[in-house]
């Protein structure tokens, strides 16, 4: 048992192990378990089709099935499991892990010690479109990613290369499973996207920005350092630095939680106007 104190009338039998900080020591204690537990490739497995441009660093493992493009720079001790792809001119920071089956387009920018889960699409083209006789025409998407370090992606989320110039991914931020993220999207340090968060285009986030899961942020907007959008909320203007907002269209949350109390009032007082209706008519 791990403690912040000694514990009076403790079963002596009992194993007490006293810290400072209890939740980060059986953290530590985890991430011992989780080194022991874990397995990675070694090497570069004869399965795995590596241009002879690539510039692989020390350590580096590549797993069978998986594919680097010419000119990819792979630093030291990244590991690419089984499937995954790296495009053409691509440079993944070391010590960097990319599971199986993730997808690395053209000219993406991935930095040190970073984590995409199984299935991740990094630098997929971005959603644009105009319309020009009745149809929708495709705006080339040639842009790229730029992920900093100590970033962690969940499974199956797509990150968007930029029309021009570069989606980011500022460092230290972890994004959930199932999470859109488009072009030209500039996201700061410290961030926390939980799953299936959906933002469009151009939006700014600043640093420690969380999205609660399944919110949704329209384009072309900015989200200040520190602010807070709760799980299921639209976001549909800028939100301030330090804001909470919740509801759809996003508010400040007391103001959202006042508007929700008022609509349980709702039924009664309708029942309530419709029998002053009837007392009206009587009169």
């Amino acid at each position: 048992f791990i403690t912040p104190e000694q514990i009076e009338n403790y079963p002596p039998e009992k194993i007490l192990i006293t810290v400072e900080n209890p939740r980060a020591a059986f953290f530590a204690v985890l991430k011992r378990v989780e080194a022991e537990l874990a397995w990675r490739p070694q090497g570069v497995h004869d399965g795995a089709v590596i241009h002879t441009s690539v510039s692989l660093g020390k350590g580096t493992s590549v797993d069978a099935m998986a594919y680097v493009a010419d000119g990819s720079v792979l630093e030291d001790g990244v590991t690419v499991h089984a499937g995954a792809c790296i495009g053409r001119d691509c440079r993944v920071g070391r010590q960097t892990v990319i599971y199986q089956n993730v997808t690395i387009s053209d000219r993406v920018v991935i930095g040190a010690r970073c984590i995409l889960h199984p299935g991740v699409v990094i630098g997929a083209d971005g959603f644009g479109f105009f319309e020009q006789g009745g149809i929708q025409v495709k705006i080339p998407q040639v842009g790229t990613v730029i992920i900093g370090d100590d970033v962690e992606i969940g499974a199956n989320s797509c990150v968007d290369r930029a029309t021009m110039g570069a989606t980011v991914i500022g460092s230290g931020t972890k994004i959930d499973n199932l999470v859109q993220i488009g072009h030209n999207v500039q996201l700061g340090r410290n961030c926390i996207v939980c799953g299936k968060v959906g933002i469009a285009g151009s939006v700014v986030l600043g640093d420690n920005v969380t999205i609660g899961a399944m919110a949704g942020i329209v384009g072309h907007i900015e989200i200040g350092d520190g602010a807070k959008v709760a799980a299921n909320a639209g976001v549909t203007k800028s939100v301030k630095p330090g804001a909470i907002v919740s509801g759809f269209p996003a508010v400040d949350i007391e103001q959202h939680r006042r508007k929700e109390a008022a609509l349980r009032q709702l039924p009664d007082a309708l029942r309530r106007i419709r029998a002053l209706e009837q007392r009206l008519a009587q009169l």
